[in-house]
């Protein structure tokens, strides 16, 4: 049951009003009452004409102003200028949602904009919800009411099934229904958010899943809105054991500009974006051929238990090239058992391969069952988690009867083992991978795809397993005071207070100050300022000093080359111990205006920033999370012994991180900025040996 009335009114209403109906079905009003006709929505249909007593056979009403009480759902059809006052009449009349498919508003100019947010304000003033405008409109495949003038509903059939497809774009929901339309399942809700005046793609997703028969949620997006509600949706996936998969556009400058002249969307952060969606379990597609692709597994598969494949195929080459893809897409080749081996000699011709990837050859055609010996045994063995079937070139004189029957019994039997099985025909009779989706057995013609979707399916699978994170961080956190930049002293003073492992060191205001400083040798000597954050530029840092005479000079230099640069305030020098060996990571936070804290792991150095080899993630964090995120880094090897080197320890990074994410996300907002670089990771722990910290301004933030 649908919390919002609106929006269960808009999903699923049981009358329609259309504002601007015609007899004419190749114009928009009369398309929609042939859709409504065509998949038999029952329910009752009021068209709207200025000028007819009738419309399609039905009677009509001359205004909204007309409509009976408490309609469910009206949709406005007319140019914007009269959809504003059509709008205003459907609010009146207590319409529960009204869908804007009208054109001239907030994507076109700043008095579109304008007109827009009047829309809004009329809509929820009368407690009305408003989809649109500049959208396609909404169906209900279950229920026939079918509300959107996309050529989709003209070209295919479509069906009733367990995905719902909520796109910002209605052409783009169009080719996503089309490509849903090759599935064996079906489609339950098609939505195109449009302009997102009121209703957002968020909302819809939130909402669809509260449906029984909905298992998938095919999501376009250009722009996240409404984050809250969106972190909600993901979380009730995660519970019903629903999935949420994504396509978000504009990941590119460019794309972000086309994203803004299409919808009226803002850039969003492509690395934070990716970090969001891969926190709360929302399965990112980079193509909408691929999206289709993963909701084949999602649609009718179980979670997997892991990611070791076991591959069988009758084409020894079709085998290799999967092997290779599942490698390169994180997953792993499982290492069969000897009994596993044993038995699959026992079945299989003496010139075929038992190892994995498994080889049945063109002896299939001899022995049509051949599978049915052959698959039981790699599903049984105790190191395979997936199964993938490749068959190539299937042709008349193959028995698709009995392989169909082979993988499907496979399918079904395995998934209570947690065992995923998929399928790949390529080159073969379309009959084969029709009759295996028919099964509920995820198909494809693609081996790349394939292989694809189910190292997705794998890692989500990884992640429903992690125990979830507390929901917010039950630790505060000390702050200063002031606003902007800190120096590095008082930067490093904070990581202290929030029990970070920060380098020994002590602010002075002279040289012979400075060189009093009892710390072990060698030390290094700091140019102390909130002015100047790039100290090295300035000539203000001296490294290896080993005696007081040397640590009292380079404090003197170092203040010089501030006064010279003109750095104002000087708080002084800092003194502190010189870190050696080990490797340089960076460690780093930002509080981001839509998605709230964000934090970086990755190369120390400039490297984090000229190799952009980083990981962000997002708070809360759980351990497996920043394990994963570790390992992620291309420097990832040199912490944990290349070449024989020493391994470094990993853990206390991790500790690291997980404290430092912690204690900022429950900063609120108050620290816009934390940059730890380096921090070096020893043998024994690990140590910062920079910091720099940024305090927010509130009155420069944007509401």
């Amino acid at each position: 049951m649908m919390a919002d009335p609106g929006l269960a009114a808009l999903l699923d209403p049981k009358s329609i009003a259309v504002v601007g109906a015609s007899d004419d079905p190749t114009k928009i009003g009369g398309r929609l009452l042939r859709f409504l006709a065509d998949y038999g929505f029952t329910g009752e249909v009021l068209p709207v004409n200025p000028t007819r007593d009738t419309v399609a056979g039905l009677p009509a009403l001359r205004s909204a102003e007309h409509l009976p009480d408490g309609v469910d759902l009206a949709v406005v059809v007319t140019a914007a200028g009269a959809a504003r006052e059509a709008v205003q009449a459907c609010a009146r009349r207590g319409v529960r949602a009204c869908v804007v498919l009208s054109s001239g508003f907030g994507e076109l100019d700043a008095e579109g904009e304008r007109a827009q947010r009047e829309l809004v304000a009329t809509a929820r003033a009368h407690g009305m919800r408003l989809l649109g405008p500049n959208c396609q409109g909404v169906a209900n495949l279950a229920s026939g009411a079918v509300t959107s003038f996309s050529s989709t509903f003209t070209n295919f059939g479509l069906r009733d099934g367990p995905v719902a497809i909520v796109s910002q774009s209605g052409a783009v929901a169009g080719m996503l229904a089309a490509l849903q339309h090759q599935h064996a399942t079906g489609l339950r809700y098609w939505v195109a958010t449009g302009n997102e005046a009121d209703v957002t793609v968020a909302e819809l997703v939130d909402a669809v899943l509260d449906d029984p028969g909905v298992r998938v949620v095919q999501a376009y997006c250009e722009h996240l809105a409404d984050v809250p509600r969106l972190v909600a949706a993901a979380a009730k996936a995660r519970r019903l054991g629903k999935a949420v998969l994504m396509v978000k556009a504009g990941a590119t400058e460019a794309g972000a500009r086309a994203a803004g002249s299409h919808t009226g969307a803002l850039a969003q952060p492509e690395a934070v974006v990716e970090a969001f969606l891969r926190r709360h379990g929302v399965v990112r597609a980079r193509s909408l051929t691929e999206l289709s692709g993963l909701s084949r597994v999602f649609e009718t598969c179980a979670p997997a238990r892991g990611n070791r494949v076991g591959i069988v195929s009758n084409s020894g080459g079709l085998g290799v090239m999967m092997a290779d893809a599942a490698l390169a897409e994180g997953l792993e080749l499982a290492e069969l058992t000897g009994g596993t081996r044993e038995a699959l000699r026992a079945v299989l011709p003496p010139f075929a391969a038992v190892g994995n990837p498994v080889d049945v050859t063109g002896q299939i055609v001899q022995q049509p069952h051949l599978l049915t010996r052959v698959l039981p045994a790699l599903a049984a063995d105790p190191w395979v988690d997936i199964v993938l079937v490749a068959l190539g070139i299937v042709g008349p004189t193959y028995d698709i009867d009995a392989i169909t029957d082979d993988i499907a019994a496979l399918h079904a039997e395995a998934a209570a083992r947690g065992v995923l099985v998929a399928a790949v025909s390529v080159g073969g009779r379309p009959e084969l991978a029709e009759r295996l989706a028919a099964r509920g057995v995820p198909t494809f013609d693609d081996d790349s795809a394939c292989v694809r979707a189910v190292a997705r399916f794998a890692e989500h699978s990884a992640w429903l397993r992690r125990t979830p994170p507390p929901a917010a961080p039950a630790v505060a956190a000390p702050l200063p005071p002031g606003t902007g930049l800190l120096s590095e002293h008082a930067s490093k003073e904070l990581m202290v207070s929030w029990g970070l492992p920060v380098v020994s060191g002590r602010l002075v205001a002279s040289p012979a100050a400075a060189a009093a400083v009892d710390l072990p040798y060698p030390l290094v000597v700091k140019l102390c300022s909130p002015a100047a954050a790039h100290k090295t530029e300035l000539g203000a840092v001296r490294l290896g000093l080993t005696d007081a005479r040397a640590v009292a000079r380079a404090a003197a230099e170092v203040l010089a080359a501030g006064r010279t640069a003109g750095v104002e305030p000087i708080e002084g020098v800092r003194v502190e111990r010189m870190v050696r060996g080990g490797v340089e990571v960076s460690v780093g936070a930002t509080w981001d205006p839509v998605f709230g804290p964000t934090v970086l792991v990755g190369s120390g150095g400039v490297h984090v920033e000229v190799l952009r080899d980083f990981r962000l993630l997002i708070p809360p964090l759980d351990r497996a999370a920043v394990v994963d995120a570790v390992r992620s880094c291309a420097i990832h090897p040199l912490l944990t012994g290349a070449r024989g080197a020493e391994p470094l320890d990993v853990d206390a990074l991790v500790d690291l991180v997980l404290r430092f994410g912690e204690r900022f996300a429950a900063t609120g907002g108050a620290l816009s900025e934390i940059d730890l670089n380096p921090v070096f990771v020893l043998s024994d722990g690990v140590v910062v040996a920079d910091a720099l910290v940024r305090v927010a301004d509130p009155a420069r933030e944007e509401p």
